[in-house]
């Protein structure tokens, strides 16, 4: 695969409210597509999100790394398959994953078309549709309650609920509201990083003693306090998701030696490329460790890749794959479906005439 031309469009579109975490808030999606094209005349596509608390990138270092180090190192270049693409690009730059992913994506494309395939098809055989639970931002009471409402009537059962700017007797009060407005309904808690163990202990017990229909929590401890774990998984009533702390293969390897945990979350945006998100989920299954496949504020552009191995991965037991769901209007048309009040992904693939309002630079 001769790839014979490299472009980059940047895209700005509206959420339907504030995405609010413990970490950031945002009101805008912002993004950069880029488009290789290979000797056969394809054209592949892939996504970089700039994520400043979480990966680092930011809209400057991805058009400088794509634009100065990446795109000419690849440019006409042939590459066998997305392994050595992967390792070739990886060994160009450290770090810059969103930009690094972005690329892999977009070569993953250019295979996926070349073999006349389906992305949905790339992995393993197509189960059907991905679906997935629908994220709730920080809020407060009222108004957390009126977007729950508006999820629920849309047919979502699972909720992931931000936490972490209140006290935690506070945080359990909310959760209790809404676990009594919505019984049916489970949760998923992300606190994005904001407790220390003594916090997390004081939710485990409160949130224990209402019995709150809980099914994981994620993130509780900031990065660099993963020893501290050992301690929380002994005495945690709910399974413990990390996120920020992995990102590629080599974080979750040099953690299973020493740290305890539950399992962790599968981000393209944080593994840096397609081969480092499946060297993630092959090492999940070996150490029988359930994965979260979950996802930065991406269109349903980069959300197709990640629904493509949460297809083809019996390992991948949370499915987090809702932002395209937010954006006031979609980049590519057609791809998210909407069966029986539910919103699942149906992960055909991205033809250049569906790409709407972009610009290539």
């Amino acid at each position: 695969m001769k790839i014979i031309a490299c472009q980059l469009a940047h895209y700005s579109v509206a959420l339907k409210m504030t995405f609010k975490t413990a970490l950031h808030a945002q009101n805008t999606a912002n993004g950069w597509i880029v488009q290789l094209k290979s000797e056969q005349g394809h054209f592949g596509y892939g996504e970089a999100v700039p994520s400043l608390r979480v990966t680092g990138d930011s809209d400057a270092s991805i058009v400088g790394v794509l634009r100065q180090i990446i795109f000419p190192a690849i440019l006409g270049k042939n590459f066998e398959n997305i392994g050595k693409f992967d390792s070739f690009v990886a060994k160009l730059i450290t770090q810059n994953s969103a930009a690094r992913n972005s690329v892999s994506e977009a070569f993953l494309d250019l295979l996926v078309k070349d073999q006349h395939g389906n992305l949905a098809d790339f992995f393993a055989p197509a189960k059907g549709q991905i679906g997935t639970d629908f994220t709730l931002s920080i809020n407060d009471d009222r108004q957390m309650q009126v977007e729950a409402q508006k999820i629920v009537d849309q047919g979502f059962s699972i909720l992931k609920i931000k936490v972490g700017e209140n006290a935690i007797p506070e945080e359990i009060q909310k959760l209790g509201r809404l676990v009594k407005a919505f019984p049916k309904i489970s949760f998923r808690i992300d606190a994005n990083q904001a407790w220390n163990v003594r916090q997390s202990l004081q939710f485990n017990q409160l949130a224990s003693q209402k019995k709150l229909p809980i099914e994981i929590v994620e993130q509780p401890l900031a990065i660099g306090y993963e020893d501290e774990y050992d301690q929380l998984v002994k005495q945690f009533n709910f399974p413990i998701i990390l996120d920020e702390s992995i990102h590629e293969f080599n974080d979750a390897r040099k953690l299973r030696a020493g740290v305890d945990f539950d399992g962790y979350n599968v981000k393209l945006e944080k593994a840096g490329s397609i081969s480092q998100a499946k060297a993630l989920l092959d090492y999940a299954e070996s150490i029988e460790k359930p994965v979260m496949l979950g996802c930065m504020i991406e269109s349903n552009i980069g959300i197709a890749f990640s629904a493509a191995l949460a297809n083809a991965y019996p390992i991948v037991k949370y499915v987090d794959l809702d932002s395209p769901l937010m954006f006031q209007e979609e980049i590519f048309q057609g791809w998210i479906k909407r069966n029986q009040k539910s919103f699942t992904f149906n992960s055909t693939f991205i033809e250049t005439a569906a790409l709407r309002g972009l610009t290539w630079l």
